[in-house]
Order: structure tokens, then C-alpha cells, then sequence
């Protein structure tokens, strides 16, 4: 009798098997240190795009401490209730207004905003916000001098304003004594409160590598010199990453 063996050929041998396994773990080791470096580049790209917004938000709430009330809309509902409602022309003037009478904006802005009087808007009428002899100001209060020199003023020490207006300064950080106010220029405020070296406060956390007054010359910025006009503000940040953000704040100089 002859004895055959008989060779299932869709099966396979236990040498094939091994072999099978022991490339798909190569395989799979590959896939793994491959993934894993994909979801390490990944992680840094999303730890990163976070420290970058961080570094954004900051400098946005620095730009809201600089001119805190929104620009003026149109078919808008403004209200004089205390507080009243405050805004900026759309083409800054160096001034702000107050809603004295409440009502729905026009259709088109004023075409003049004044300094004094009244300005008729729709069915909204603004004042400017300029300084007022004897009067209640809180810390952050704006005004501008009752002849406007293109300057905001921004009240340092709380309290109530003299009988006579003072002589507002264009340029220099001293402070103006006003009766028991104190007023600084918004631009000089900003610098104070931005600080030097690293900081945490109520912008954020960050490092600041520019805080400086600077003057454009030949289309590059320099620093300012003795009596040169204070009106531009170069704020420059950074993160833990040395990530930079810059941003220049002006004065609205008429």
C-alpha cells in the first residue's frame, strides 16, 4: 500500500504563519512610532495655536482699555439711561459722545458731529464728551478739553473737577490736577498699564519687548525724541514661546 500526503493548499504552514506575524508586527511597529510622532506634531501644533490665541486676546483687551466704547451704528437703538450709552464717530475725530436723549439712530451718520450743542441723529441726540467744571469722575472716565486739541483724557484718581479747567498737557506722562482728579492722556495711561518685563494682570499674562512712544521717519519707526509729539504708542508682546504680536495705538490728533 502507498501512503500519500495530501497538501490542503488553502491552508497554511505553521513557517508561512510566522512569517505573516512577524511582518505585520513589523508593520504594525511602524504604523505605532509613525502615528506616534503624527500625534506628538499634532498635540505641539494645538499647544501652540492656543498659546497664540492667548497672545491675541491679550493685545485685543489692551485695545479695548485704550478706546472703550464701541463706533457708532446705524438704525441702532442708544439709550441715555445712567449710565448712558457712549460712542466714537466711524472717522475718529478725537472725540466721543454721549447719548443725552434715547432713540434709534439715522439711516447715514451726522454728517457733523460737534463739539458743542447738540448733534441730531434719527431720533438719538449726542453731546461731546468734554470736560465739566465741579463734576463726579471715576477712574476710567474719559473727557476731552472743552476746546478739543485731538487728545483723550483719562481720569487716574477719582473725584470732582475744579471751577477752572486745567491746562491740558499734549505731551510729557505727567499727571493734570483737577480739582481732586487727577487726568492723564490715554495714550500715557496705556503705557503704565502695560508695564515692562512680564506681567499678569487684567489683560493676560505676558512679556513686553516694546512699550515706547515712536515717530515714523523715512517710513520707519524711531523712537521719539526731546519735544517730538507723543503720539504714537508701540506695543510689542510676546508668549513663553516667543511667539510676537505688535500693534501701534495713535492719538486722534485733528
Amino acid at each position: 500500500m502507498t501512503h500519500r500526503t495530501t497538501r490542503n493548499k488553502s491552508g497554511m504552514t505553521l513557517i508561512e504563519i510566522i512569517v505573516t506575524v512577524f511582518i505585520a508586527g513589523i508593520f504594525c511597529a511602524f504604523m505605532l512610532v509613525l502615528l506616534s510622532d503624527s500625534l506628538t506634531k499634532s498635540s505641539e501644533a494645538v499647544r501652540r495655536l492656543s498659546k497664540s490665541s492667548r497672545i491675541n486676546e491679550v493685545m485685543a483687551n489692551i485695545a479695548l482699555d485704550y478706546l472703550p466704547y464701541p463706533r457708532w451704528k446705524a438704525t441702532t437703538s442708544y439709550s441715555a439711561a445712567n449710565p448712558p450709552n457712549k460712542i466714537l464717530p466711524t472717522g475718529m475725530n478725537g472725540r466721543f459722545y454721549i447719548c443725552t436723549h434715547s432713540g434709534t439712530s439715522g439711516t447715514l451718520e451726522p454728517k457733523e458731529w460737534r463739539d458743542h450743542g447738540e448733534t441730531q441723529d434719527g431720533t438719538v441726540i449726542w453731546k461731546a464728551g468734554i470736560w465739566q467744571k465741579q463734576a463726579t469722575y471715576a477712574v476710567g472716565d474719559l473727557v476731552v478739553p472743552t476746546t478739543p486739541n485731538g487728545y483723550f483724557y483719562r481720569c487716574a484718581t477719582p473725584g470732582t473737577s475744579g471751577t477752572t479747567e486745567p491746562s491740558w498737557t499734549t505731551i510729557g506722562s505727567a499727571t493734570l490736577t483737577d480739582g481732586s482728579v487727577q487726568w492723564t492722556r490715554l495714550l500715557v495711561y496705556l503705557s503704565n498699564q502695560i508695564g515692562t518685563g512680564t506681567q499678569e494682570n487684567g489683560y493676560g499674562k505676558y512679556q513686553v519687548v516694546e512699550n515706547r512712544f515712536v515717530k515714523f521717519v523715512s517710513n520707519t519707526l524711531q523712537p521719539i525724541g526731546t519735544g517730538d509729539p507723543e503720539n504714537i504708542l508701540e506695543v510689542k508682546i510676546k508668549n513663553a514661546d516667543g511667539d510676537t504680536l505688535t500693534t501701534l495705538f495713535t492719538a486722534q490728533v485733528n
